[in-house]
């Protein structure tokens, strides 16, 4: 017996195995972060890793053999690097949460590519049996979304292609869901070639459902990646400006101006204080210039002083264009009435009259009087 025959029971045996642990593990009431979960969800990411491993060294899947050229058992293999990126995403470790997070990306990545290098959706359809046309046009319909979802800006043809799209997966659970009914139930024996095409069936539509799936929890995967690693950003951020020694700019700055700043290196010989109890020096030092510039920052104000003068501000502002000159021509002045110009003049006085009679007739706020009320 070769090593080929002994693994294909125990990979088998473990697959189903993962299924029911991670069956378990969705319908199961504990929180997430809980020990128990958690060691439920290590359990099942052991498991199937040593699936994902005893399917490489079988190597079960060739880019050269079409979906027909499997069995039943063998499609559902496909699905191990597929529920190890849902596994993985459950794990609870602020700690390494991005490569947690990339790998089951990458698992994602490696199940939709094996779909692929099984033609799906690589070949044209009219070569392509039933179910490699299904499958095809899963994976031909989850890539196109994948790619022209960025580039849809319209918010309302999104919904309603989100809601299409949630009602064709609730139909494909239904109809695995009756498969799955179908399939627990007692047959006799005229009805086992019937079951073991309703098995297949249901290893199809199982498939063609998790590409969906996948396709979904990628792009939302991408995002949270993004997300994590900003948060790992403001963590380190957060946790360099705790560290005790301070900030290494102001250390360097320091030290170019304390005396006795080589007391806070690490030689013990030059840890001692720079004077001893009665004042005198008890190793040498040099004087620098910057204690001229540390006495004149003593007294200065607390407040930032101008760096420029109002002149040279505004003469920038002009550079910049933020002050306008110029402007159109200005208004004609007035002409004044001629004293000798009676007609003028009589004009003058009647327009005047005019309107102080108009202003007698018409006080101010007259027009608005009672006109409001109801």
């Amino acid at each position: 017996m070769n090593d080929n025959t002994k693994t294909e029971v125990p990979l088998g045996l473990g697959f189903a195995r993962a299924q029911q642990q991670l069956k378990a593990i969705n319908n199961t009431a504990l929180a997430s972060g809980s020990e128990e979960y958690q060691n439920m969800v290590s359990a099942l990411v052991r498991q199937l890793r040593l699936c994902l491993d005893q399917i490489h060294s079988l190597s079960l899947f060739s880019s050269n053999e079409s979906v027909d050229d499997y069995s039943t058992s063998e499609l559902k293999l496909i699905l191990a690097n597929a529920y190890l990126g849902e596994v993985l995403q459950k794990v609870s470790a602020l700690e390494g949460r991005v490569g947690v997070l990339e790998m089951a990306l990458d698992h994602y990545q490696r199940f939709i590519s094996t779909c692929q290098d099984l033609g799906i959706g690589g070949r044209p359809a009219d070569k392509l049996s039933s179910e490699k046309q299904q499958l095809s046009l899963a994976t031909a319909s989850t890539t196109d979304e994948t790619n022209n979802r960025t580039a849809q800006k319209n918010p309302g043809q999104n919904r309603m292609q989100k809601i299409e799209r949630f009602k064709q997966l609730r139909a494909m659970q239904q109809e695995i869901s009756e498969l799955e009914t179908r399939l627990a139930g007692d047959s006799d024996d005229g009805e086992v070639e019937d079951m073991e095409e309703v098995e297949r069936e249901y290893a199809v539509k199982l498939l063609v459902l998790k590409i969906h799936q996948v396709t979904d929890d990628m792009e939302m995967l991408e995002k949270e990646i993004e997300m994590a690693k900003q948060m790992e950003m403001m963590r380190r951020a957060d946790s360099d400006s705790r560290r005790p020694d301070g900030d290494s700019e102001s250390k360097k700055d320091s030290n170019e101006w304390r005396l006795d700043s080589r007391s806070y290196q690490s030689d013990p010989r030059d840890a001692r204080p720079m004077f001893n109890n009665k004042g005198q020096p008890t190793r040498p030092f040099v004087l620098t210039n910057e204690r001229q510039r540390i006495k004149d920052g003593v007294f200065r104000p607390g407040w930032a002083l101008p760096t420029m003068t109002v002149d040279e501000y505004l003469q920038q502002e002009q550079e910049r264009g933020n002050i306008i000159s110029g402007g159109g021509k200005d208004p004609e002045p007035k002409a004044e009435i001629d004293d000798n110009d009676h007609d003028a003049l009589d004009a003058e006085v009647i327009k005047q009259r005019e309107w102080d009679d108009f202003r007698d007739d018409n006080p101010k706020g007259w027009g608005n009087r009672g006109g409001n009320r109801g």
